[in-house]
């Protein structure tokens, strides 16, 4: 993955294999793979709305109990497919 997405950051996209062991499979390099490691965390959590309510949980499985009712609680976009 830390390939693909360094051939992102390069410009490349599409069927890209840039180690030996994945030749033979089909892989998708998208052109916004560069943008997962170009995002600032601290802005990124300033702008998160349940932040505050993952404070103190102990484990996933508190965060993943405590994401599920934010998202119960907010009107949320319908899912669509990305176009590639």
């Amino acid at each position: 993955m830390h390939g693909q997405i360094a051939a992102a950051t390069r410009g490349a996209s599409g069927d890209i294999h840039v180690t030996r062991r994945t030749r033979g499979s089909t892989l998708f390099v998208n052109p916004l793979m560069a943008v997962y490691f170009s995002f600032d965390l601290a802005g990124l959590a300033r702008r998160s709305l349940y932040l505050d309510r993952l404070e103190s949980t102990v484990g996933m499985r508190q965060v993943a109990s405590r994401i599920e009712d934010f998202r119960e609680e907010v009107e949320r976009r319908v899912p669509r497919a990305f176009p590639h």
